[in-house]
């Protein structure tokens, strides 16, 4: 079993995060599936023995204490627990955007006015330039003569 899988998976638990979004993250990552499921078994199994020991230990308080504070692992547990019955890796179905392509974009008004004035003031230098441009030859040959 390989301990730095093992210890990614639990660090991944204690962040709240589910033990199948964790496996996804090696598993895109480019760690071997069986390498994965074998350290999530182990966690799995490491995690149900603190469940007993946690149940041993609530049976002996008494049972308001139990009610009213229950042990902080027993979500995470059930979260790796429900993970037996499914070994099987799959896509998610919701990719994450990347980047907003598709959805639509709010212009701002000014930035687009003063984008049109700009085109007219270019459009009118080009039409400028190529009206004189017998008179603005002539101009740069006498400056630079």
């Amino acid at each position: 079993m390989r301990e730095d899988i093992l210890g990614g998976l639990r660090l991944a638990l204690i962040r709240g995060e589910t033990l199948k979004k964790a496996m996804m993250t090696f598993y895109n990552a480019g760690y071997k599936k069986n390498d994965i499921e074998e350290a999530a078994a182990a966690l799995q199994q490491m995690n149900a023995q603190k469940v007993v020991t946690q149940v041993q230990t609530a049976v002996a308080k008494p049972v308001k204490k139990v009610i009213q504070k229950p042990p902080p692992q027993l979500t995470t547990t059930q979260q790796v627990s429900n993970y037996g019955a499914q070994k099987n890796f799959q896509q998610p179905k919701t990719t994450p955007e990347v980047s907003n392509y598709g959805a639509p974009k709010k212009f701002n008004r000014i930035m687009v006015i003063l984008l049109i004035i700009l085109l007219i003031i270019l459009l009118g230098i080009l039409i400028g330039i190529f009206l004189f441009k017998e008179e603005l030859i002539g101009f740069f040959n006498n400056s630079f003569n």
